[in-house]
């Protein structure tokens, strides 16, 4: 109950999240919300309007609870808002949109990827799409934003004038948006809802004879003059010429720009465990908090000038903030450096439970579903596993050693994080890191290193031999952190593959608040509890595993470019597929799921034949059957058509005498409705990957 009393801001964030969570999950009435906001007021005003002491005593608690009520509706009808503002008019037909390009367009292989506002064009007048503003007025006003429609992916097809598409720069498009993706395979990756948390409501593609460039930005906003400073930054840094992976690295860490990070890189820093090397927040910030105060030291010496410091200081955090793209992060951290400065300056000291649940709460009134981005929730977690466990940590061990103890603190500092995002982590990503110390002894001093080092080339690239002696001590530090990340990636056993759903996340969750409960309060009521917690996911586990002994399975999987099929029972799976790497990424986590551990894998690159438990299955992966003629047709349970092109459907499907057609994601939507025609006339079962998703057909093998 004291910590509720000393962190105001703690409780009004659980009331914020609730409202956020309750839109989610439950939609009120409106009658309902006008209902529990009259009763707030009225519960507020009763609490000013009572002048007997013993009454005044007796309501106390009714201001709080009337606040914290319209505190959870705020955030409730902010969520509310926020859904309507992502509304798109998928009409279906191709049309002429005005496109602002809101970010710095990414290089694709085939394509140029801009993230833009759709403005649609109906003789020759710009209206805007419906939607409101996802931000308050005065402050879209302040950044050069006002009104903005929902945010869209535009693929540009690849060529020089897509390719000279800058931030800032208006287009004119004859495109048809769609929906983004949703999750096709079981247990994959939902595009659509990681799109519209980012606030994203739809994708389209432009060839190069549909779209013509427009004009230039017409105003400068703070965003897009800090996109063109990390532009120029970037350019500083290009003159290095690094190796491409030293320069992804080095532009990620120092400047949060992530978009030339191979996925090699990602998957080597993040089974590591160095990933939150590559993400700016508190380690970044904090480097450029203590670089900004020794610099502004020299010129604001006098006492008198502490609050002009302090505000500058504050100014230059933000300004860094900016550049860096403002990703949740490392506005978390500016946020909480610059209220510790304005403290010191007030020479007021700031509770640190108070002031982390301050910018949580400030986060999420502008932008409500952060509260579901997988980084907001990892910061979050990791500074609150600092802060409280790391002092306990670090208490074990009393070390004297100046350099023991610079051991032992950065020890204690990434047990008490690890500790904190370990159930995210593992619900999210479904590995550990066995080698997170080792990493965090080496990535955490040489990132720290590179952060100084980067700030001292900006400062003297042009100055001759200077730039030269400081560049080239940049390129051994990125080197040396690269080489290093990599070596612990290699080593044995370095990744732990771990499954853990909704149940896991949730034990793990409850063992960790009985664990503090137990700590804080010392009451013994702590422990059966958890460990009533755990039994009852042990025995859920004991079941759901022997069960998981009874059932066969047969999946298509749905992608363009490759063929996947996985047949098991029990735990033993026959894979057949045309790229092992893809299906390696496409279906770990459904076989961590299911512990399939005993896999035969079988590389097909044609067309072949397969049985299993006595049904014949045909995979046609190649246009073998185009242009012959149908002999004795061959009789098979499932047909699955991956690829299907320039050919007759009829002179097709003479080849075979199926009971059930599965039709691939690599077929053309044109093929799939034929064939789907075709087979409904004739009485034959027929499934599109496309459009329903895999194909997933379970059934216990005593049926």
């Amino acid at each position: 109950m004291n910590f509720l009393l000393r962190t105001p801001f703690f409780r009004l964030l659980l009331a914020l999240i609730a409202g956020i969570v309750t839109f989610r999950y439950f939609r009120l009435y409106d009658l309902t919300l006008l209902a529990l906001a009259a009763t707030a007021l009225l519960v507020i005003i009763l609490s000013f309007a009572v002048n007997d002491v013993r009454w005044s005593y007796r309501l106390r608690w009714s201001f709080g609870a009337g606040a914290l009520t319209l505190v959870y509706l705020s955030g409730y009808l902010l969520s509310q808002r926020s859904e309507q503002n992502l509304r798109f008019d998928f009409s279906g037909q191709p049309r002429v949109y005005r496109l602002h390009i809101e970010e710095q367009p990414e290089v694709k292989a085939r394509s140029v990827l801009c993230s833009a506002l759709a403005y649609p064009c109906s003789d020759g007048v710009v209206a805007p799409v419906t939607g409101r503003p996802a931000l308050p007025s005065w402050f879209r006003a302040a950044f050069g934003l006002n009104v903005a429609p929902p945010g869209v992916l535009i693929y540009f097809q690849k060529d020089s004038a897509s390719l000279a598409l800058r931030r800032g720069d208006r287009v004119l498009a004859k495109l048809r948006f769609q929906p983004p993706a949703r999750m096709l395979n079981p247990e994959g990756f939902d595009y659509a809802a990681y799109l519209r948390h980012k606030g994203i409501a739809a994708t389209a593609y432009v060839a190069s004879s549909h779209w013509q460039w427009w004009a230039a930005s017409s105003s400068v906003s703070v965003l897009h003059r800090a996109g063109q400073a990390r532009n120029a930054l970037l350019e500083v840094f290009r003159s290095l010429k690094l190796p491409a992976g030293d320069f992804a690295v080095l532009g990620a860490l120092t400047l949060g720009y992530k978009e030339e990070l191979e996925p090699e890189i990602k998957s080597h820093y993040s089974a590591s465990g160095a990933m939150h090397v590559l993400s700016v927040s508190g380690l970044h910030v904090g480097v450029i908090y203590l670089i900004v105060n020794a610099l502004l030291s020299l010129v604001f010496r006098r006492p008198s000038l502490l609050i002009p410091k302090t505000a500058l200081m504050v100014l230059m955090l933000w300004g860094y903030a900016f550049i860096a793209g403002l990703s949740p992060s490392v506005v978390r951290a500016s946020a909480m450096f610059s209220l510790v400065a304005v403290g010191k300056a007030l020479e007021r000291r700031a509770r640190i439970y108070n002031t982390i649940s301050s910018t949580g709460f400030i986060l999420l009134i502008f932008h409500p579903t952060y509260l579901y981005d997988v980084g907001f929730q990892l910061s979050y977690t990791a500074v609150l596993g600092i802060v409280y466990f790391q002092p306990k940590i670090a208490s074990l061990l009393t070390v004297r050693n100046k350099a023991l103890r610079w051991w032992w603190e950065l020890t204690s500092v990434s047990l008490a994080a690890q500790i904190g995002t370990l159930p995210l982590s593992l619900y999210y990503f479904n590995q550990f890191p066995c080698y997170f110390l080792l990493t965090n002894y080496i990535a955490i001093p040489l990132s720290t290193f590179i952060i100084y080092t980067a700030a001292g080339f900006l400062a003297v690239s042009s100055v001759p031999f200077a730039g030269d002696a400081v560049g080239w001590l940049l390129r051994q530090l990125l080197s040396l952190l690269n080489a290093s990340i990599e070596t612990i990636h290699g080593l044995p056993g370095s990744v732990m593959q771990v499954y853990a759903g909704p149940l896991e996340l949730a034990v793990m969750l409850l063992l960790m608040a009985c664990f503090i409960g137990y700590a804080e309060f010392r009451k013994y009521l702590y422990i059966p509890l958890a460990l009533a917690g755990l039994l009852v996911a042990v025995v859920v586990k004991i079941v759901v595993g022997v069960e998981q002994l009874r059932v066969e399975r047969m999946i298509c999987f749905s992608d363009r470019n490759a063929t996947h099929l996985l047949l098991s029972a029990g735990r033993d799976e026959w894979v057949h597929t045309s790229d092992s790497s893809a299906f390696v990424r496409m279906a770990s986590r459904y076989r961590l799921k299911h512990h399939l551990h005993n896999q035969q894998l079988h590389l097909r690159s044609g067309t072949f034949h397969t049985s299993f438990n006595g049904k014949r299955i045909t995979v046609v992966n190649d246009t073998s059957f185009r242009n012959t003629r149908a002999g004795r047709p061959l009789e098979v349970d499932y047909l699955v058509v991956q690829q299907f092109s320039r050919q007759r459907v009829e002179n097709f499907m003479q080849h075979f005498r199926a009971r059930k057609v599965i039709v691939g994601a690599g077929v053309s939507g044109y093929y799939t409705r034929r064939i789907g025609d075709w087979c409904r006339s004739r009485g034959i079962c027929f499934y599109a990957v496309a459009r329903s998703g895999a194909y997933v057909e379970v059934r216990r093998l005593s049926d």
